[in-house]
């Protein structure tokens, strides 16, 4: 049996706990990424936190479910 790191919205909504970021275990996906856009309106410097959160994830080598990495992708298309 082959064993695959993952990382599903669980590990990506941890990671932006981890950094501060207004977002709960209970929300979706799609409200999280609300939650992110309204931290990132109130204080601008949050995205570049955000984004570097991303990086860090990407960085791992594992992969990453395709809803997740979509979401990765639109933050990091964001300008700062």
């Amino acid at each position: 049996m082959m064993i695959v790191d993952l990382i599903d919205e669980v590990d990506f909504k941890e990671k932006m706990l981890g950094v501060g970021a207004p977002v709960k275990d209970c929300q979706t996906l799609e409200e999280v990424i609300g939650s992110l856009n309204l931290w990132i309106n109130d204080a601008p410097q949050n995205l570049s936190v955000i984004q570097s959160a991303c990086i860090e994830l990407e960085a791992t080598g594992a992969t990453i479910l395709p809803d997740v990495h979509i979401v990765i992708k639109d933050l990091l298309a964001l300008e700062r």
